[in-house]
């Protein structure tokens, strides 16, 4: 893999949103090692809020352990995407296994996006609809898709992606982390250049801010992360809501020499 070559400003928060009691959410990040994961729980009893700390905590730590130069060897980027998707997995068993053993945590689970900056690429695992956009050039590209039941429509033609944003579909997630014995989780290599911003979120942001919306807070606060974190929280909350609200920003800065 090559050589580091950018420097990395990592900025996030999370909300409990205006509708919600207690969040759900969870975010980690490093920003020496450029590690960035992101979950939202679901299930009573708090139970959702378990699953969301057991997954980060868990994808960080492991995640930490192979990128801060522990292993001997050189990894490549296929190796580093196999490696994110097994601790996601991994993690998935974990959560899977405490929810079986507790009947108030039965049924628990969590969507997580995780993602490494490494040299010159992107190396991200998902699982759910929490998302990662690239903003390059004053543009917003979602990298991931989601698993949920509306996206698959619009897979199917059923609907055009502004035509589920208004549709009266329940809002159902077609894979989680812990719900079941094994997952499968949608791993993406992309690449990334000098002033590229990388944003993780949760679908409380996605669900209650437009792209287009998203797109134009970054471009007017480009260079003031934990502003602009706080910022798309602000615009969730004034939008209704609905939802417990995570995001982490990546600023992708070139190394002056």
């Amino acid at each position: 893999m090559s050589e580091e070559i950018f420097k990395l400003i990592i900025a996030g928060c999370t909300d409990t949103g205006l509708r919600r009691n207690h969040n759900e959410d969870h975010i980690g990040f490093n920003q020496e090692l450029g590690i960035a994961v992101l979950a939202d729980g679901m299930g009573g009893h708090q139970a959702g809020e378990i699953a969301s700390h057991m997954a980060v905590e868990s994808v960080l730590e492991n995640l930490q352990s192979v990128v801060d130069g522990e292993n001997p060897r050189p990894i490549t980027g296929s190796q580093l995407l196999e490696y994110v998707s097994n601790t996601i997995s991994y993690s998935n068993s974990m959560i899977y296994q405490a929810s079986e053993a507790l009947e108030e945590h039965k049924g628990m689970g969590t969507t997580l996006v995780a993602a490494i900056v490494k040299g010159s690429q992107i190396y991200a695992g998902h699982v759910g609809d929490s998302r990662l956009y690239l903003y390059r050039e004053e543009s917003l590209k979602r990298i991931t898709k989601d698993h949920s039941l509306v996206q698959d429509l619009v897979d199917r033609g059923f609907y055009t992606e502004e035509e589920a944003r208004m549709a009266s579909v329940g809002h159902i997630v077609t894979r989680a982390l812990g719900t079941k014995a094994e997952v499968e989780v949608d791993t993406i290599q992309h690449d990334i250049a000098s002033g590229d911003l990388l944003l993780l979120c949760s679908d409380g942001l996605s669900d209650m801010v437009a792209d287009w919306l998203i797109e134009e807070t970054l471009r007017e606060r480009k260079n003031q992360l934990d502003e602009t974190a706080n910022k798309l929280v602000e615009l969730a909350n004034s939008n209704g809501g609905k939802d417990n609200v995570s995001v982490i920003l990546i600023h992708v800065r070139e190394v002056s020499a």
